[in-house]
C-alpha cells in the first residue's frame, strides 16, 4: 500500500531537452493501490484553482475550498509559474484531494484549460488563489445543481476584501457584481448590452456543458469568462445565490481587470471578441428571443437577425462598433447576404455602415502626459 508522501509527474518540452513545461504534484492517499490520480474514483466536484505569485493568500484560498464539508471533491491547482512560493504554501497543506501542477513558465499553458483537461467531476467550481469561500458555499450551489437539471452554473453573492482580509468599498469592482436571477434570454441580452457581471471564483458549472460549449479561450486574458457565460447562457438557465459566499481581494495594482488605459484598451478588443459569439452557434440562434424589442419581427432569416444585431450594437459602445463593423462586412462580401440585407433594412444600413466606420473611438481613456 502507498503511504502518506509526495509524488510528482513531469512533463518535458519535446522541442527543448530537459526543459519542463509544466510538473505535476499531489499527496496520495493509502486508500489507494496505485499513485496514479487518474486511476482514483471519479469525485462528484473538481475545485480549478488557478494560481500566480498569491504566496499570502494562496493557502487560506484552498484551505477554504477543503472545509467546505464536500469530501467528495478533488482541487487541481494550476500555478503559472509563479516567482515566489505560492504552490510550495498550498503543498504544505497536506489534503490528499490536492494536486498540484507546477507551470515552468508564466502564460506558456492556459492554466484553467489545463486543469479542464484533468477535471473528472459531475460539476466543476473555480477559485482563484487570493479568494475565499465562505463555509457551505459548495454545498448550497450543488444542492441548487442536483435539483434543477435546467440550471448549467450557479454562482453565489460577492463580498470584496482588501489585502488583510477586511471588507473593502470605494474600489473599481464595487457594485460590479450582481445577485439578480434572469431567464436565460436575458443573460444574454445583459452580457452583450453591458458586459460582466458575475465573479468567476463563485461558479460552479456542469462538465458536461463545458464539454458541449467548449473551455476557455486561450488568448483572451480580462474576459475569457464573460466569453464562457455566453456560450453557457446560450445551452441552459444560470442561478444566483443571493448570499455573499464568495469573497473576491482587491489589491491595488494587482487584479487583472483593474482600470487603466492599458487595461481598457484591451478589454475594448477582448469584449468585441466576445460579442463576436452572438454571430456564432449556439448563441445566434436565441438572437430573436434575446433582442425581440430591437430587431424586426418581419426579420426571421439569420442573416436579418444578426443585420438587426448589428444596427443595435451601433448605440452602444466602441467594442459594439467593431462587433458591428464585422458582422456588417462579412453580409456586405456575400451578394447572397447582402440582397437579404437590403430586403429587410433598405440599402441605407449601408451608406450607415460607411458612415460608422468613420466614427469608431479608439481612444477610451487619456493618458496622463
Amino acid at each position: 500500500m502507498i503511504t502518506l508522501g509526495c509524488l510528482s509527474h513531469q512533463i518535458n518540452d519535446p522541442g527543448t531537452p530537459g526543459q519542463i513545461i509544466w510538473q505535476s504534484t499531489y499527496i496520495p492517499s493509502d486508500r489507494f493501490v496505485i499513485g496514479m490520480w487518474k486511476f482514483r474514483p471519479k469525485p462528484l466536484v473538481s475545485v480549478i484553482v488557478a494560481s500566480y505569485n498569491h504566496e499570502a493568500y494562496a493557502a487560506t484560498a484552498v484551505s477554504s475550498v477543503l472545509r467546505q464539508g464536500v469530501e467528495d471533491l478533488e482541487v487541481i491547482v494550476v500555478d503559472d509559474g509563479s516567482s515566489d512560493a505560492t504552490p510550495d504554501v498550498i503543498e504544505r497543506l497536506g489534503d490528499p484531494r490536492v494536486r498540484i501542477i507546477r507551470l515552468a513558465e508564466n502564460r506558456r499553458v492556459h492554466p484553467r484549460n489545463l486543469a479542464l483537461g484533468l477535471a473528472r467531476g459531475r460539476y466543476i467550481a473555480f477559485q482563484n488563489s487570493d479568494d475565499e469561500w465562505e463555509d457551505g458555499k459548495l454545498s448550497a450551489q450543488l444542492e441548487v445543481l442536483e435539483n434543477n437539471k435546467q440550471v448549467v452554473a450557479c454562482f453565489t453573492g460577492v463580498d470584496l476584501i482588501g489585502k488583510d482580509g477586511e471588507p473593502t468599498s470605494g474600489t473599481w469592482a464595487n457594485g460590479l457584481f450582481t445577485t439578480e436571477n434572469r431567464t436565460s434570454a436575458r443573460w444574454l441580452r445583459h452580457f452583450f448590452d453591458a458586459s460582466n457581471c458575475l465573479c468567476i471564483s463563485s461558479a460552479v458549472v456542469r462538465s458536461r456543458d463545458v464539454k458541449k460549449v467548449g473551455c476557455f479561450r486561450p488568448h483572451l486574458v480580462q474576459l475569457s469568462d464573460l466569453d464562457l457565460w455566453v456560450r453557457l447562457a446560450a445551452v441552459g438557465e444560470f442561478h444566483i445565490i443571493d448570499q455573499p459566499m464568495t469573497k473576491m481581494r482587491v489589491i491595488p495594482d494587482r487584479n487583472i481587470s483593474r482600470p487603466s488605459p492599458e487595461i481598457a484598451r484591451r478589454g475594448m478588443i477582448e469584449y468585441a471578441e466576445v460579442l463576436a459569439r452572438y454571430a456564432e452557434r449556439p448563441v445566434c440562434e436565441r438572437i430573436l428571443e434575446a433582442f425581440h424589442d430591437v430587431i424586426p419581427q418581419h426579420a426571421q432569416s439569420p442573416v436579418a437577425q444578426l443585420s438587426g444585431l448589428a444596427i443595435h450594437a451601433w448605440t452602444l459602445s466602441p467594442a459594439h462598433h467593431l462587433f458591428a463593423d464585422r458582422v456588417l462586412s462579412d453580409i456586405l462580401d456575400s451578394p447572397q447576404k447582402r440582397e437579404e440585407l437590403v430586403r429587410v433594412f433598405g440599402t441605407n444600413v449601408i451608406h450607415t455602415f460607411i458612415k460608422k466606420r468613420g466614427e469608431i473611438q479608439f481612444n477610451l481613456i487619456r493618458e496622463e502626459q
